[in-house]
């Protein structure tokens, strides 16, 4: 037992002596300025590239004296700032008194390469508000002495030298693998390429069923919604022919790919006489149906019944009407389709 005491006393001892040590070793500059007194220590004095070097700024003052923390980016120097803080333990809380303050801020610091480092003047901004203050209200600034650090690198003095390294390991035998093995993993890779194929096969019909909607689907579909609502009931005429107008104008854009929508009606109207879309009857009633909805939408028209009636008849002519470039399109893909040859073979 008094062994055990004597060898926890002497590791109390070297422990003292380290920390000792560490305070020791630390490169340190102390300036004043009129109330301000400035200490700025680096720690280790010869830090190793690895290390990370704790920089410590240590400002005192009289109470009334505002200090303001120093303004650093992400590098001092050519040190990377890994760390910031304000130091608030004990030590530091001490030094605060009823007359005096102290503000202590810890920036840990990160080598980039080995050799000597400047740290430049440190400047700290303060404002003396004391009443008896010469310089009351004053900002001043007070500035440390810059610092050189050496960095070691790993090695030290040490040059690494190819003939130290231990020469190659012989070649080493792989273990073997039994017929079982080898049939497990053609088995593995036969099924999941199986199951990859199968998969994509799924995939490729799945996508084959999907069928795109027609205009006409499109139209008519919405045209059933837009009367379910019952808009013109609740006195939303300008609404009702907003929509109506434009299940009319898609339908037209998407069976011929005229941009109806994106067109004024004179516009809309004119490309379709120019593309010779409708006949002449066809596109006279168009331009009636058009027009009558823009008094409507644009003029603050109020339709009666049997105008909303007729609008709603055109609507669902021109959206079973086939136009003239679709219906030659149509015709053309009958007539040359299988079933087409053999049902005039069979009529022959």
């Amino acid at each position: 037992m008094w062994a055990l005491l004597l060898c926890a006393g002497c590791g109390v001892g070297q422990t003292s002596g380290q920390r000792l040590a560490n305070d020791q070793d630390a490169i340190e500059r102390t300036s004043e300025k009129g109330p301000v007194k400035l200490v700025v220590r680096a720690a280790p004095r010869e830090p190793r590239l690895s290390d990370l070097v704790e920089l410590q700024i240590q400002v005192s003052a009289p109470v009334g004296v505002e200090l303001k923390a120093p303004a650093f980016g992400q590098a001092v120097g050519e040190f990377v700032v890994r760390d910031y803080t304000e130091r608030s333990d004990a030590k530091n809380k001490a030094a605060n008194t009823a007359t005096n303050q102290v503000r202590t801020f810890v920036y840990q610091l990160e080598p980039m390469h080995a050799g000597r480092h400047l740290i430049r003047a440190l400047a700290i901004e303060f404002i003396d508000t004391r009443a008896t203050s010469e310089q009351k209200g004053v900002t001043a600034f007070i500035e440390s002495e810059p610092l050189e650090v050496n960095v070691t690198s790993e090695l030290g003095d040490q040059v690494p030298n190819l003939a130290d390294l231990e020469p190659m390991l012989p070649p080493r035998p792989l273990p073997a693998t039994s017929r079982w093995g080898w049939w497990l993993l053609a088995c593995t890779i036969i099924v999941a390429g199986a199951l990859i194929y199968w998969l994509r096969r799924r995939k490729e019909i799945e996508v084959a069923e999907v069928r795109s909607l027609t205009p006409e689907e499109i139209a008519h579909a919405a045209l059933v919604q837009l009367l379910a609502e019952n808009l013109p009931e609740k006195q939303l005429f300008k609404e009702f022919y907003l929509r109506l107008t434009g299940i009319v104008r898609q339908y037209i854009e998407g069976s011929t790919g005229i941009r109806a929508p994106e067109q004024t009606t004179e516009e809309f109207l004119s490309a379709i006489r120019f593309r010779d879309l409708f006949t002449a009857e066809r596109s006279l009633r168009l331009k009636d149906f058009l027009e009558a909805a823009d008094m409507v939408k644009y003029a603050g028209q109020q339709p009666d019944q049997e105008q909303i009636a007729l609008s709603i008849d055109r609507a669902h002519e021109f959206v079973a009407y086939r136009p003239a470039i679709l219906s030659s399109a149509v015709a053309e893909i009958a007539s040359t389709s299988p079933e087409a040859t053999n049902n005039a073979g069979g009529s022959a």
